[in-house]
């Protein structure tokens, strides 16, 4: 038993009170973290689902922008294509900020209207193109902001997965280790406050013992005078 308790502890009733609130305490923060785990859990699950449909719709939109640069270069040819595509403007920069979901800082990325942008950054003249390169245009700038939609909720994912398995780590300790050594403790001083009480006893009765045998001696004396 001693192996399992807390080391240097004094089996003392006031540290007996001392563990008892240490044991509440710890009892209420695992209950608060196991809810907070709960919450992450389902907030994972949803933002997972929604990261599945989102990449399924990320393909469709790349098989159909694929589809219109094709027939781009088939109706305006691939040499005056690649003209095209060398005056258009340099992508911008995306900006990463964070934010708070569920009290966990996670990271935001964030572009401007890239399809605004793009409409006046192109770098060669509408007039002058087909319908079909403004289309392939369109198409791939719009899977560009899917792309950045999608990265920003990937990393929420993952920094919610990290503070899951954070929260978990702690909640198994309080729930494996901290309470159990706890309550194993607490017993322990139990035990010898129980035991210290039987010996403080059998000592009492003992010397109650020896102060009656003491008196029926003296009255057996006093009666011989």
């Amino acid at each position: 038993m001693q192996r399992a308790v807390i080391a240097g502890v004094r089996p003392t009733r006031l540290e007996l009170i001392r563990l008892s609130r240490r044991e509440q305490i710890a009892r209420k923060g695992r209950d608060i973290l196991q809810e907070k785990l709960d919450a992450l859990v389902i907030e994972h699950a949803r933002l997972t689902k929604e990261l599945e449909t989102m990449a399924v719709s990320i393909q469709d939109q790349l098989q159909a922008a694929y589809n219109a640069l094709e027939l781009a270069g088939i109706m305006t040819g691939w040499v005056r294509l690649e003209e095209l595509a060398a005056a258009c403007g340099k992508i911008p920069e995306p900006t990463v900020t964070a934010s708070q979901v569920m009290g966990v800082h996670v990271p935001v990325i964030s572009m401007p209207d890239v399809t605004g942008y793009f409409m006046t950054q192109r770098g060669y003249s509408m007039a002058g193109t087909s319908g079909q390169v403004d289309e392939a245009a369109l198409r791939y700038e719009s899977v560009l902001e899917s792309l950045i939609t999608y990265a920003s909720l990937e990393g929420r994912v993952d920094r919610i997965s990290l503070e899951m398995n954070k929260t978990r780590r702690r909640v198994n300790a309080l729930e494996h280790l901290v309470i159990p050594r706890l309550v194993r403790t607490m017993r322990y001083i139990e035990f010898r406050l129980e035991e210290r009480e039987r010996e403080d006893l059998f000592r009492r009765k003992r010397m109650k013992q020896n102060m009656e045998r003491k008196e029926r001696g003296g009255d057996q004396t006093s009666n011989l005078l």
